[in-house]
């Protein structure tokens, strides 16, 4: 299993642990915060006034009610949630374009340059913990050993040939060990934190079609059922099925419901179409088309418009 920061901690580790683990540098993580499970737990924990003295049999179903009107309330608000999401998610994509090509404005950087000092970064996080302490102790030595070499040519030389201390020799070669930020690596990390945010957020836009597509399919797939089994009913009223565990009336009270419960699906779709064709335009008659739509098309066609 592979460790995954949140944005936010990630900011209180050492730049290796935040450029390896953090969420801004994960492959696939999107624009997720990482926080999803603490806000969750944030609300059930609104009943801990009062579930604090119940049993745990009343606790647990104190919990449960919280936990049903969470997913109660996702459920009826999904296509709004997801809508918003997509348009500021394309907003920032705009914004974090915009501050990348003025980061490379001010450096004088080109495509490929920008391109290499993300690899410089990432490779400047491949050196493994234990092979990194080695190396640092191989150091201490060897600059150790210099500084009393240095020590001892300037007891005999003269004042013109005197060395400095081995920090400036090595500074005025331009040398800087491989896991020291210098100012070097200080910039490159910008470039390279733009660079994450921006691909991270193209990743957040395709997630999000997918989900809308997901959605889609699900409330589809809610109807047809319902449907299926209003016909199915409608066929035991007349005769043309046997529904016997119901009587006559209790098969129609039944159908009643499926009936409104189907209305009220539909009426759930027709306001998520209109939400969705907002933010996607003439990709909403697609939905329709096809019941079965593979992630990687929706994903090229989506990286594509962006």
């Amino acid at each position: 299993m592979r460790p995954f920061l949140s944005i936010m901690h990630a900011k209180a580790h050492s730049w290796l642990c935040e450029l390896r683990w953090g969420g801004r540098n994960k492959k696939g993580a999107g624009n997720t915060i990482g926080e999803e499970v603490e806000q969750v737990n944030s609300f059930l924990s609104r009943a801990a006034i009062c579930s604090k003295y119940m049993s745990k049999a009343v606790r647990t179903d104190m919990l449960t009610i919280q936990a049903s009107g969470w997913n109660k309330r996702k459920a009826a608000n999904l296509e709004q949630t997801l809508a918003k999401r997509y348009m500021k998610t394309v907003q920032k994509i705009t914004e974090a374009t915009e501050n990348l090509e003025k980061l490379t404005a001010e450096l004088s950087l080109q495509d490929d340059q920008v391109q290499q000092w993300v690899f410089d970064v990432q490779q400047w996080t491949t050196v493994g913990n234990e092979r990194r302490h080695k190396l640092r102790k191989k150091i201490v030595e060897e600059k150790k050993a210099l500084e009393d070499a240095i020590t001892e040519h300037n007891a005999v030389a003269g004042e013109a040939d005197k060395l400095p201390p081995p920090n400036e020799l090595l500074a005025e070669d331009n040398y800087s060990w491989k896991w020291e930020c210098h100012g070097d690596m200080v910039q490159k990390k910008k470039v390279y934190d733009k660079v994450m945010l921006l691909t991270r957020l193209k990743e957040e836009a395709v997630i999000l079609v997918h989900e809308v597509k997901q959605h889609w399919e699900y409330m589809r797939s809610v109807a047809g059922k319902i449907d299926h089994l209003s016909s199915q009913l409608s066929e035991g009223i007349t005769g043309q099925s046997s529904t016997e565990a119901l009587t006559e009336r209790g098969r129609e009270g039944l159908l009643c419901v499926l009936k409104k419960q189907l209305h009220k699906v539909k009426a759930q779709q027709a306001m998520a179409r209109i939400a969705y064709q907002c933010i996607l335009g003439q990709q909403t008659v697609s939905l329709d088309d096809s019941s079965e739509e593979q992630p990687s098309d929706s994903s090229s066609s989506t990286d594509e418009e962006l």
